[in-house]
């Protein structure tokens, strides 16, 4: 049943908020009252209306919101709005609990920091060394470098596994063994390195079960223990718990996950037993417990959990300038701030700290609509004037005949990806790989132009070296982001061909281009599948199945990619193909539980 939200908001909204709400300063309710009606996109226009929160809300269906807001590295306010649990409009309040789902993933990396300043873990050595229960399978890369925890946590090991799904209430769970042996009731892979540990980015939550393994074998006690004894009481964080599945006592503060269609999610939330990428419950105010804690080291006023030094550490740049040791980096034109995200299923969440000015946010809710949630970051940061944070508001130019006529076609980016630009109605549109919702160009000045929620402007510029036009995306300090050559006719990404229909050509396309660029995010296992359900949602299933076969041609051992090959022939009703998949999984993993399920049907 698609459960409407909207009449169950407009009936909390207001008057569920923090119990020191009503006591505030009038000029600090008078901020409160700014942050709930300012809320914005990434880039403003002169004259354009803001938001109120409660539209918002409303425009995304989201059930839940909790805010705990950080000026001066202290909580000045939070608030909670909307309900926990729909169905009995249970309103969240200020002990209402969330899965912070991968903003666990920092917590976890602050624990393991405290052991490293302990002695008993070296951040460079290799993590084979400390654990006993398990041991990262040897191979051909991990004997030419070993994996440090330092790779680990900044999702450059070159683990697999990117993220997990959690397991339905009431349905086996796996043990951690088990899931980094992928064996059932594992719903993920196994976790293995498959690229040189060292090597750029790609996110990996499997790394994070590993350091949590890792943990466990060093300290004898288990996960939750770990982190609550290294963190949690510390830095008082009384209301979160990595406790997985969650204990009563706690259960009965749990607000109820929804999906992204507004769907309450069986069971009401999933238990995720990979609980440093995804285990943490908690409050907007505990977290920002945490996130202050950083910002109080950093500026020597604290060592609770970690020294100075530690803290620098944890927040500088590693091997990428985006990603520090477990939480992500954000320069503003000079303006430091760290970050991370959350993804559950029906929850999202987001905190940001600046690294200086003492600002910050927690938010938590619990679906997943994030553009909502940055839209009410960026209220918060206006509101309180983070330095450098916000690009500036923009006056919209008429376009001419010029700007048509220079702009429209096909450019390259990231080597195989497609931003293709062209007229319609009289706008100036960008299409990214012929898959999302078009974006419009907007002009606001002599050949630049900006798109609502990208938050960097675009120009037209002829290389003078290679002589071909190019789309030049430049940052709000004006540095380059990226230079993506105008495409001729003749020259086609993987993508394009499958979308076209050339499957053979499309598939070797992708094979050339994996002995290239094995690691290249475009040709990963969940790219392809990410676009294969993105097709499936359009009903474009003849598409889809194609992109799926790809993924299934060039992960033949994932579990994942049969599952989702299987689930688009049942949809196109070619049972006996179905079937076949789903029996080619089994023999990948005998015990699956929906393969079994899904045969019985076919």
């Amino acid at each position: 049943m698609n459960v409407k939200t909207s009449f169950y908001i407009a009936f909390a909204f207001g008057i569920i908020g923090n119990s020191t709400f009503a006591q505030v300063k009038p000029e600090l309710s008078k901020e409160i009252s700014s942050v709930e009606s300012g809320l914005m996109p990434v880039i403003r226009f002169e004259g354009k209306p803001l938001w109120t929160l409660e539209s918002r809300m409303k425009h995304y269906n989201v059930p839940g919101v909790s805010i705990a807001v950080i000026k001066n590295s202290k909580v000045i306010w939070s608030k909670t709005y909307g309900l926990a649990d729909v169905e009995s409009k249970t309103p969240v309040n200020s002990r209402t609990l969330f899965q912070a789902a991968s903003m666990s993933k920092p917590v976890s990396v602050y624990a393991a920091l405290k052991e490293v300043e302990a002695g008993k873990i070296n951040l460079d050595a290799d993590v084979n060394t400390y654990l006993t229960s398990w041991k990262i399978p040897e191979n051909k890369f991990t004997k030419e470098k070993k994996v440090s925890l330092k790779n680990i946590v900044s999702h450059t090991a070159g683990f697999t596994v990117s993220g997990f799904p959690g397991y339905e209430a009431g349905t086996p769970i796996p043990t951690l063994i088990q899931i980094l042996k992928g064996e059932s009731p594992s719903n993920t892979s196994a976790i293995v390195v498959d690229k040189l540990p060292g090597t750029p980015f790609r996110y990996a939550g499997g790394g994070y079960c590993v350091m949590q393994q890792m943990l466990i074998d060093i300290k004898g006690k288990d996960f939750p223990t770990i982190i609550k004894e290294n963190v949690l009481l510390p830095l008082d964080m009384k209301n979160s718990t990595f406790s997985q599945p969650l204990p009563e006592n706690h259960a009965q503060w749990a607000a109820t996950a929804y999906t992204m269609d507004g769907q309450r999610v069986k069971g009401k939330y999933h238990i995720y037993p990979e609980m440093a990428a995804a285990g943490l419950w908690t409050t907007a105010e505990d977290l920002a417990k945490f996130v202050i804690d950083i910002q109080n080291t950093l500026n020597n006023k604290s060592h609770i959990v970690v020294s100075q030094k530690t803290a620098q550490e944890f927040t500088s740049p590693f091997i990428d300038k985006f990603e520090g040791l477990g939480i992500f980096l954000e320069n503003k034109s000079g303006e430091a701030y760290f970050n991370h995200g959350g993804w559950n299923e029906g929850f999202s969440s987001r905190f940001i700290g600046s690294k200086t000015s003492g600002d910050g946010v927690v938010i938590l809710t619990n679906t997943n609509k994030p553009d909502f949630i940055e839209e009410l970051v960026r209220s918060v940061a206006s509101v309180y004037q983070w330095p450098n944070y916000l690009p500036p508001v923009y006056k919209a130019l008429p376009l001419t005949e010029q700007d048509f006529n220079k702009s429209i076609g096909r450019y390259q980016f990231d080597k195989y990806g497609l931003y293709r630009i062209y007229r319609e109605n009289g706008k100036l549109l960008l299409n990214i790989n012929d898959l999302e919702t078009p974006m419009e160009l907007i002009k606001v000045g002599e050949n630049t132009y900006v798109m609502q929620n990208w938050d960097f402007t675009s120009e037209f510029v002829k290389n003078a070296s290679t002589g071909k036009l190019e789309l030049v995306q430049v940052l709000q300090d004006k540095t380059v982001r990226s230079k993506n050559p105008q495409m001729g006719s003749d020259e086609k990404t993987p993508l394009e061909l499958v979308m076209e229909g050339s499957f053979d050509k499309g598939l070797q396309a992708y094979k050339n281009a994996k002995i290239k660029d094995r690691d290249h995010y475009f040709l990963s296992e969940d790219y392809l599948n990410n676009t294969g359900y993105a097709l499936l949602s359009k009903k474009d299933l003849t598409k889809a199945i194609d992109f799926f076969r790809v993924n299934a041609i060039l992960y033949p051992n994932s579990q994942n990619v049969y599952d989702s090959l299987g689930e688009a022939y049942v949809k196109a009703g070619q049972k006996d193909k179905a079937k076949q998949t789903y029996l080619k999984l089994l023999e990948i993993s005998p015990k699956n539980e929906k393969a079994v399920k899904v045969l019985k049907t076919l």
